[in-house]
């Protein structure tokens, strides 16, 4: 038994783990392959030994790896002038790290990560591996740095994350600490969906009027912004006229992260938009869902491949920073659709950023009014 649990877990932690920690399990497990199977020729006990490995590492990913986020009941020196713009967002380290995609895991899957915390991490390694590094922090500092130069002296502007360092509780507990007594919460997500309820969960444990901070204001996501539905239609259509060809637009939603209604009227706004600056123009526009949908996204492909287009533009608006999942899935998704001579494009605002900016500085100053 104990080689048989030895086995199964070195393979599962050799699946979930990097650089020579990898290795080691490896190794670990080459040799109880050898001595269990090679060697003694028993196979009575690989059932219960499998069992037994994946109930023990799934328990470890879920209360072992993941970060513990414990706040203290800090008091202010002093009280700040300045309003402190708190900006919050899911963030995602560069490299691979278990520590803060098992919190992640945790607080999204609860305890379904006992029975899929492995497969999880797994998929995860498996998007660094295939994409490099991710660019979402990079993205997040980019937004900071220019609401901060945006809004100017009286402000200050801080990043702070749900299932990354410095998590969200963190970055509260040290303004909170330094004297802030005017804080504005900016939730860079596209929807009320599973982050932002998660968020405001969090939120609330905090219980911010027991420390005597009233004046805090939490902004709405980003699913009303016009000026952001206007920038991907504009970006669209620029596209569109560029190539001259007869083309295809897939809007693809955000299933299980996303508020399904919210996501749709924004991706409905876009559509509208583009239909009523081209009338002329026949423009084959579907509305997908990604994550489980990916099939769906398939069809519907296929589907405006069958009028005979040239060029298909695969757009994903509802996300405010790509993360490494989403980037993962939009290209498995145009791998399966490269087919024949069509020509696939994947559309991201090169002026996204300054456009959240904008909306961001629009909500912050119309409440400072």
């Amino acid at each position: 038994m104990l080689f048989s649990i030895i086995l199964f877990s070195s393979l599962a932690l050799s699946f979930i783990l990097k650089g020579s920690y990898e290795n080691i399990f490896i190794v670990l497990a080459t040799i109880a392959f050898y001595k269990l199977i090679i060697v003694d020729k028993n196979y009575n006990k690989l059932i219960y030994g499998a069992l037994i490995s994946f109930i023990g590492v799934n328990l470890v990913v879920s209360f072992i790896f993941k970060d513990y986020i414990v706040i203290k009941d800090t008091q202010a020196i002093q009280e700040q002038e300045e309003t402190l713009i708190l900006l919050v967002s899911e963030g995602e380290d560069k490299k691979y790290n278990i520590r803060e995609r098992s919190t992640q895991i945790y607080y999204e899957e609860g305890y379904k990560a006992i029975f899929n915390g492995i497969n999880n991490l797994h998929n995860y390694k498996n998007y660094y591996s295939k994409l490099g590094s991710s660019e979402f922090k990079h993205k997040a500092n980019e937004i900071s740095e220019k609401l901060s130069h945006r809004l100017g002296k009286g402000y200050k502007v801080v990043n702070s994350y749900m299932y990354s360092s410095p998590y969200f509780e963190y970055s509260i507990e040290s303004v909170v600490a330094q004297g802030y007594k005017k804080i504005i919460i900016c939730p860079l997500f596209m929807t009320e969906g599973r982050d932002y309820e998660i968020f405001m969960d969090r939120y609330e444990k905090l219980n911010l009027a027991s420390r005597n901070i009233a004046a805090v204001e939490v902004l709405e996501p980003f699913y009303n912004a016009n000026n952001l539905a206007h920038l991907y239609t504009d970006e669209i259509l620029k596209n569109i006229r560029e190539s001259e060809d007869d083309s295809g637009v897939l809007l693809i939603g955000l299933h299980d992260k996303n508020n399904l209604e919210q996501d749709i009227l924004f991706r409905e706004k876009i559509k509208k938009y583009i239909e009523e600056s081209e009338e002329d123009i026949d423009i084959k526009i579907k509305l997908p869902l990604l994550e489980n949908n990916k099939k769906d996204i398939i069809k519907s492909g296929e589907e405006l491949l069958e009028y005979g287009i040239n060029t298909l533009y695969v757009v994903a608006p509802t996300s405010t920073i790509d993360t490494m999942h989403t980037r993962y899935l939009v290209n498995s998704i145009l791998e399966e659709l490269d087919m024949g001579n069509t020509k696939f494009h994947y559309i991201e605002p090169s002026d996204k950023i300054n456009t959240l900016v904008d909306t961001l500085y629009t909500k912050i100053v119309l409440i400072q009014i």
